[in-house]
């Protein structure tokens, strides 16, 4: 069974999921349906997904619906490019159709063993002539010797490369520090 329920009180945010997995955790296919809100009040979308993983490859499908307002279909891949015991590097892309528009991407993204990531993607939506392209990287700068402490960075970039914003920046950052009791 792959059944989970999280949601967000302060918010109203809540998902979820009910499937059933066969296989092992290098590889499976995972099939089921949900039901998710974005918040209280807001529109619950009820849908379908399925799945199969081997050795850090992957490819999905999953189809939403919001009553009255219509459906999305999104189908997304990933291949790992690079897994050793300290950095896993992967390659992803998806694409999502609905009534109104088709969206698509593709990115590059790194993971270390000391908790640094980065990520580069570029997203599509051609009914609008939008293409963005988007940079992210997160550090770890300090963890204490118990790990209850942690102090981290990170950092993002997005240049509209079409669109309405065309030739426009956006830039974001900030340090995190967390303690688990």
């Amino acid at each position: 069974m792959d059944c989970q329920a999280t949601g967000n009180p302060k918010t109203g945010e809540a998902l979820a999921k009910w499937g059933v997995m066969v296989g092992n955790d290098q590889a499976n296919a995972r099939a089921g349906v949900f039901a998710a809100t974005p918040g209280t009040g807001g529109p619950v979308t009820k849908g379908v997904y399925g799945a199969v993983n081997a050795n850090g490859h992957g490819l999905s499908v999953q189809h939403g619906h919001i009553e009255g307002m219509g459906s999305t279909t999104t189908a997304s891949a990933q291949a790992n490019l690079l897994q050793s015991q300290h950095t896993a590097l992967n390659a992803t892309g998806y694409h999502s159709h609905s009534r109104t528009h088709d969206q698509f991407g593709a990115g590059l993204n790194m993971q270390t063993s000391a908790g640094h990531s980065a990520a580069l993607g570029v997203n599509r939506v051609p009914q609008f002539d939008v293409t963005t392209m988007q940079a992210t990287g997160s550090a770890n700068l300090y963890t204490s010797p118990s790990g209850n402490l942690n102090l981290s960075a990170n950092g993002n970039a997005m240049r509209h490369m079409s669109g309405p914003r065309r030739g426009k920046s956006d830039f974001g950052g900030g340090v995190n520090l967390r303690y688990n009791f």
